[in-house]
């Protein structure tokens, strides 16, 4: 419960700033979509302490979610993008806050924080979800290919023990992820 109001309040504080930075600008707002391939790398510790883990099939895992994007500069911006990411056996819904930059032609950098909600339910026996809510930091790559498409490479670290593998004897699990994926804006 103490998660849904924290993650309540994050989301409270996003469409603020969000609306206050539609209206506060003469620069565009943008709206999209995008989709593409997460590769997992799930860092933890078996039932010895020593290191353990999990990494995913190259094609085994998928996201896709909506983008709102604000331009603030000429080469900045601030997008928002809420995705569902869709793993072998868990799924993560993601709030990732990019503050992204032009920093040569049509590259951008992108980095921001990310909000990690697990909504499955506990009934699986395999996995024992500790905590549904975490947070990690993105950093990424952004390539304009038209005013349409982008295409883009980001890496996700994840500083949340979020959950356990029973079945694997992994415990104190967090997620890293490497993604692939094309935006396509509206």
């Amino acid at each position: 419960m103490i998660y849904i109001n924290i993650l309540k309040k994050f989301i409270n504080i996003i469409c603020i700033i969000t609306a206050g930075i539609i209206y506060s600008q003469d620069y565009p707002l943008k709206f999209g979509i995008k989709a593409g391939w997460n590769y997992s790398n799930v860092n933890a510790i078996d039932e010895f302490g020593e290191p353990s883990g999990y990494l995913s099939g190259i094609i085994d895992e998928a996201y896709a979610g909506f983008l709102i994007e604000k331009q603030i500069s000429t080469k900045s911006y601030i997008q928002v993008t809420p995705t569902v990411s869709f793993t072998e056996a868990v799924t993560f819904i993601e709030l990732p806050v990019y503050f992204k930059y032009n920093f040569y032609n049509k590259f951008s950098l992108l980095v921001g924080p990310k909000l990690n909600f697990i909504p499955d339910e506990q009934y699986n026996n395999f996995y024992y979800f500790k905590k549904r809510l975490g947070i990690s930091g993105d950093i990424g790559i952004d390539y304009k290919i038209s005013n349409h498409f982008n295409i883009e490479g980001t890496f996700s670290k994840g500083f949340t023990k979020q959950f356990d593998d029973l079945a694997l004897t992994y415990y104190e699990a967090r997620r890293d992820v490497y993604r692939v994926g094309v935006t396509y804006y509206f």
